[in-house]
């Protein structure tokens, strides 16, 4: 049997890479081919394309970037239409991949989705064309569920993978008040050159008031080189540490992050963090009209509230992280949100998502 995979971002690449291992417990002669990670590649998956190539944001940058994107939809679509899998896993990253359930619909072949769009956070016209194009949508919220199946979407609820992934990772225990910073500026290099410049300015006020350690926690399709050059340009410098299973991050006493999956993995382990999304003017502006919820933040979505603080555009600046990290740090505040962030931790389920998603996936294959 083969599978198409398609994974065009970080994050998408470990939680597939996940999923893999699981199919190739249920079967090892399973066959995987597509767009993928370092983290799917090491599973064995011929990689047409990597995910690096696929990790641009924003309206204009993506238009900048339309024949780029055309041809590897092209060269992917070739590949799929020559071996015709059993099924095509697609993994998030909706501009994409809703194109390829498409055409992949229109071959006659199986099509799962695993990590939903976030329809129901904005376009969510967009569930008539998953309904159309999907034979199964694999989600990892229990409120997802719902809502697809008020959409009459077969759906299937899985649970969180961030919480087999960080299994065994606990908060290491504290001997000193040095306060520990880590810096998340996301995964895609435009979102890295934007994000990075404020935190580090951050980083150098709060260095004036009290001792502090920071470090940036390098995501996977970023390169050391990449983040030294924006550390060069700022004058401003910290230590740069490998991606882990999540040791850095819970060693932390705050983290400042991109939106993204990040932030949830600072709610699993217990590290409250300023999260900050910087976008293009007329993305932004499309962004208002089309968003539905009130929160960006995964952690305040999960939560159905304002737990965390959420910065965006120009409230994105070093001066206001700074009071972010400040208002955070004291006493009675730190302690609310770590009691809120472990309600957000309940909330995502019980681990295993990977092995559930697989079973699903194989029995799909196999009916």
């Amino acid at each position: 049997m083969k599978i198409a995979v398609v994974a065009g971002e970080a994050s998408g690449d470990l939680h597939a890479s996940e999923v893999v291992r699981e199919l190739k417990k249920l079967d090892a002669s399973i066959e995987f081919f597509g767009i993928g990670g370092d983290f799917l590649g090491r599973e064995g998956m011929l990689l047409l394309h990597h995910a690096s190539e696929l990790g641009i944001v924003g309206f204009f940058n993506v238009l900048r970037n339309l024949p780029m994107f055309r041809r590897i939809f092209a060269d992917l679509m070739k590949h799929i239409e020559r071996e015709r899998p059993d099924a095509v896993l697609l993994i998030d990253y909706p501009g994409f991949n809703m194109r390829v359930a498409r055409r992949c619909k229109e071959l006659g072949l199986r099509v799962i989705y695993y990590i939903s769009p976030q329809v129901w956070a904005w376009r969510q016209g967009r569930v008539r064309h998953i309904a159309k194009y999907v034979d199964k949508m694999l989600v990892i919220f229990p409120f997802e569920a719902a809502f697809y199946e008020e959409h009459d979407v077969d759906v299937a609820y899985v649970g969180h993978p961030l919480l087999e992934q960080l299994v065994g990772v606990g908060r290491p225990q504290r001997r000193d008040d040095r306060l520990r910073i880590a810096l998340m500026p996301g995964s895609r290099r435009h979102e890295v050159g934007d994000l990075l410049p404020p935190m580090l300015q951050a980083i150098d006020i709060l260095r004036k008031e009290r001792d502090v350690e920071a470090y940036v926690i390098l995501a996977p399709t970023i390169e050391h080189d990449e983040i030294e050059s924006i550390m060069r340009k700022t004058g401003i410098s910290v230590p740069i540490l490998p991606h882990d299973r999540g040791e850095a991050l819970a060693a932390a006493d705050v983290a400042l992050s991109s939106s993204g999956t990040a932030t949830l993995e600072s709610a699993v382990l217990g590290t409250p963090v300023v999260v900050m999304y910087l976008l293009s003017r007329i993305t932004y502006w499309l962004a208002r009209r089309l968003v539905k919820v009130p929160h960006f933040s995964l952690v305040n979505i999960v939560a159905g509230k304002n737990v965390v603080p959420e910065l965006i555009q120009s409230e994105v600046n070093g001066a206001r992280i700074a009071q972010e990290v400040r208002t955070i740090m004291e006493p009675a505040n730190y302690a609310r949100l770590r009691e809120e962030l472990a309600i957000v931790r309940e909330r995502l389920g019980e681990a295993g998502a990977s092995q559930r998603a697989a079973e699903e996936i194989y029995g799909i294959m196999t009916a």
